[in-house]
């Protein structure tokens, strides 16, 4: 039963990893076309991107604000967890590292902080409520801590992490740098609606994952349609 079970999960790694890679390739294709689309000169950008400079400069020049990384960190997991269904039985945090007990193990509980911006959603909230004149705060504050986010989970990912055994190492890769796109996408239809509206961004990353698939096909077919599947 194990051995069926570790083969079972083994190909359900290579099928969501490569329907990872699939859609996440679609996703930055949207990114990469709507980025110079955006308003850059406005205020509102400005303000985003004003936050996220500033965050980069504490990282590089002052100092790393390891605490709080971990913090959100051991959150991001006991959320997961809840979100799960699971139960959460302690959750510690410091400057050297955290541990997050839950009852239940699996991939998305291991690897959510490394993708969900904690801080950043928080700020997010408090954005989709604030009064108009105040939101360009929140957005200062929202680019400073997407930036810690990057940041920190590049940082983190640069030391031994043993949240990656769970899936593996080439999968947890695949499914951060994938999660990772799929957030700055919402980010970006988030801040620039009349830019990436959310039904445009899905549309068009649907249209992409169809392109891509075509593609894909086109190449395929001639080495499939050959006898033995090889090429002469």
């Amino acid at each position: 039963m194990t051995l069926k079970r570790s083969i079972l999960g083994f190909f359900l790694k290579i099928f969501f990893g490569i329907l990872l890679i699939w859609l996440g390739a679609a996703a930055g294709r949207v990114l990469v076309e709507t980025t110079p689309q955006i308003p850059w000169m406005e205020k509102e950008s400005a303000a985003f991107i004003g936050g996220f400079a500033a965050y980069l400069l504490i990282h590089f020049l002052l100092y790393k604000p390891v605490f709080s990384h971990v913090l959100a960190h051991e959150l991001t997991h006991a959320l997961a967890a809840v979100m799960m269904g699971g139960k959460v039985s302690s959750l510690e945090a410091s400057d050297k590292g955290g541990t997050t007990v839950v009852n239940k193990s699996h991939v998305i509980i291991s690897l959510a902080p490394y993708v969900f911006p904690f801080y950043t959603a928080v700020t997010v909230l408090f954005y989709l409520v604030a009064a108009e004149p105040h939101r360009i705060y929140f957005l200062a504050l929202m680019g400073f801590t997407y930036a810690f986010h990057v940041a920190l989970t590049v940082y983190s990912l640069s030391h031994h992490q043993p949240d990656l055994q769970e899936g593996g190492v080439v999968f947890s890769f695949i499914f951060i740098l994938a999660g990772n796109v799929f957030v700055l996408l919402f980010l970006v239809c988030l801040i620039w609606p009349k830019i990436l509206s959310w039904s445009q961004a899905f549309s068009e990353t649907f249209q992409w994952a169809y392109n891509l698939a075509q593609s894909f096909w086109a190449w395929a077919q001639p080495y499939l349609s050959r006898p033995g599947g090889h090429a002469s």
